[in-house]
C-alpha cells in the first residue's frame, strides 16, 4: 500500500479533467516589465552582433545565404531565450502552412538545453512538495536526475515496500518565468498582426493554442489527469503500455509513476523484425484509438516520448501535451482520412475548407479544392507507398499559396500524427501509416 496520509493525498477530486484548457492566471505587471527589460537587452546586444555580419553574407555570398544565416541566428537566440521561446518555436513550427517552410526546419532543430536542477533547489522543490527532502514515503532516492527538461526533472525512488518509482519533479520557480514570457508573446503578437504582410494570418489562433499548450505541461495536475484517462483509453490496445500513476504519492508540483528501466532508443535494432513491426503496429493501432475513437490525443508523440522494451512491449511517456479534441473536429479529421484513404481528393478539400480559421469573400475555393485533390492523386498509394510527411507538406504549401489556413484545434493533431510518422517509421521503416486511419468514421 502507498505510504502516505490520506488526508494529504492529492486525489483525482478537485483536479482538472483531462485535456480541459488551463485556467487564466494573472501575470503581474512587475514581472512582465523585468522580464521585458531583460529580453531586450538580450535581443539588442544580438542585432548589434547579427546586422552587421548579415550584411556582409549578403554582399558576399547573396540573399539565399543571407536567409539561412539569419534564420541559424534566430534559432541560437531563441535557444539562449529559454524554455519557454523553446517550447513556444518547436511547438509552433509545426505550422508549416503559417511560418515559411526553412524557418520550420531550423526550429525543429531545437531541443530543451537547459541546466540540470541544483541540489539546493531540489532540496526546495521537495519541500514543496512534501514538507520534507527526501520525501517520508521513500526508501531512498538519487541525487542526480535520470532525465531533465525545461519543467520538471525526473528522479529514482524507492518505495518502503521495495517497489521502484520515477518521481517528476516541477522546477521551483518555472511558472512565474513562462508565464511572463507567454504574456510577453502574445503582446507581441497582437502587435504584430497589424502588418500588412500578416494580415489574414490566424497569429491569435496559433498563439493562444500553443500558449495553452505550454500552460498545460506547467500543470502537472492536468497532466495526471491526462496520464489516467490515457492509460485507461489504451489498456485494451495489445502491446502498449503507459505506466501507471501513483495518485495517493502525488503532488501539484510532483508526480509519482511506475519506474520503466528498460528506456533505450538503441532497443529496436536489437529486436528480431516480426517483433519491431508488430510493435510498430501497435503504436499505429494506439494512435487510431486515440485519434478516431477517443478523440484523446497524445500531440506530443516523438522519439523520447514512445519507446520499444527488450521484453516485447511498446510505452508510450509524457501526456503533458494532450488534448480533448471538439466532436466537429474529430469529425472532420475523421472524413479527411476516410476520402483520403479512398482517394477521393475532392472531398478532402472539401473537409479542409470546412476546418479553415477564416475563408475570405476573395478565396478561390474551386482552385483550392482542385489542388487538394491534384495532390491526393500523386501521393495517395497502398502501405508504405504513402508517407504523411511529405503529403502533409503539399497540403501545408497548397493552403500557403492559396492564404488559407486551417483552426489550430484541427491542425496540431495532424502535424502530431507527421512526428508520429516519424517516430514509427524510425521503430519499423516498413510500418503502414495508413493503419492509422483505417476504418476512421466519416
Amino acid at each position: 500500500m502507498d505510504q502516505l496520509d490520506p488526508a494529504k493525498e492529492s486525489a483525482a477530486t478537485g483536479s482538472p479533467a483531462a485535456g480541459d484548457q488551463p485556467p487564466k492566471v494573472r501575470v503581474p505587471v512587475h514581472r512582465v516589465l523585468l522580464r521585458l527589460c531583460s529580453l531586450t537587452l538580450a535581443v539588442a546586444a544580438e542585432a548589434l552582433v547579427t546586422l552587421p555580419v548579415l550584411a556582409v553574407v549578403r554582399a558576399v555570398r547573396g540573399r539565399d545565404a543571407a536567409g539561412r544565416f539569419l534564420r541559424r541566428r534566430l534559432v541560437r537566440r531563441i535557444q539562449a531565450l529559454g524554455p519557454t521561446f523553446v517550447k513556444f518555436a518547436q511547438i509552433a513550427g509545426a505550422r508549416r502552412d503559417v511560418l515559411p517552410g526553412p524557418l520550420c526546419d531550423e526550429l525543429s532543430r531545437l531541443h530543451d538545453s537547459v541546466r540540470p536542477i541544483t541540489a539546493r533547489q531540489s532540496r526546495r522543490a521537495w519541500r514543496k512538495a512534501y514538507g520534507g527532502a527526501p520525501p517520508p514515503f521513500l526508501a531512498g532516492l538519487d541525487a542526480v536526475p535520470v532525465a531533465g527538461g525545461s519543467i520538471a526533472c525526473v528522479y529514482r525512488g524507492v518505495l518502503h515496500d521495495g517497489r521502484v518509482v520515477a518521481l517528476k519533479l516541477k522546477r521551483p520557480g518555472i511558472d512565474g518565468v513562462m508565464r511572463a514570457d507567454l504574456a510577453l508573446i502574445r503582446a507581441l503578437v497582437r502587435a504584430c498582426e497589424r502588418l500588412p504582410q500578416l494580415r489574414g494570418m490566424p497569429m491569435a489562433d496559433l498563439v493562444g493554442y500553443v500558449s495553452n499548450a505550454i500552460l498545460g505541461q506547467l500543470d502537472l495536475r492536468r497532466e495526471e489527469a491526462n496520464i489516467v484517462r490515457l492509460r485507461e483509453n489504451l489498456a485494451a490496445v495489445p502491446d502498449v503500455d503507459v505506466p501507471e500513476l501513483h495518485p495517493r504519492l502525488s503532488r501539484p508540483t510532483c508526480l509519482v509513476f511506475e519506474f520503466i528501466p528498460e528506456l533505450d532508443t538503441g532497443t529496436p535494432g536489437t529486436l528480431p523484425d516480426p517483433v519491431r513491426a508488430r510493435l510498430a503496429s501497435a503504436v499505429l493501432s494506439a494512435a487510431h484509438k486515440m485519434m478516431f475513437v477517443d478523440g484523446f490525443v497524445h500531440c506530443d508523440p516523438h522519439p523520447g516520448n514512445i519507446y520499444l522494451l527488450p521484453r516485447g512491449r511498446a510505452v508510450i511517456l509524457d501526456a503533458g501535451y494532450s488534448v480533448q479534441l471538439p466532436d466537429r473536429v474529430r469529425n472532420l479529421i475523421g472524413g479527411f482520412f476516410s476520402a483520403l484513404a479512398s482517394g477521393d481528393g475532392r472531398r478532402c478539400g472539401e473537409i479542409m475548407l470546412a476546418s479553415m480559421a477564416d475563408v475570405g469573400p476573395d478565396c478561390d475555393t474551386d482552385a483550392f479544392v482542385d489542388d487538394i485533390a491534384e495532390l491526393v492523386a500523386r501521393s495517395a498509394g497502398p502501405g508504405n507507398a504513402f508517407a504523411m510527411a511529405p503529403f502533409g507538406n503539399g497540403v501545408f504549401e497548397v493552403q500557403s499559396a492559396h492564404r488559407l489556413y486551417a483552426a489550430s484545434d484541427f491542425a496540431f493533431p495532424i502535424m502530431s500524427l507527421m512526428i508520429l510518422e516519424s517516430t514509427v517509421r524510425g521503430l519499423w521503416p516498413e510500418a503502414d501509416f495508413q493503419q492509422v486511419g483505417a476504418a476512421a468514421p466519416q
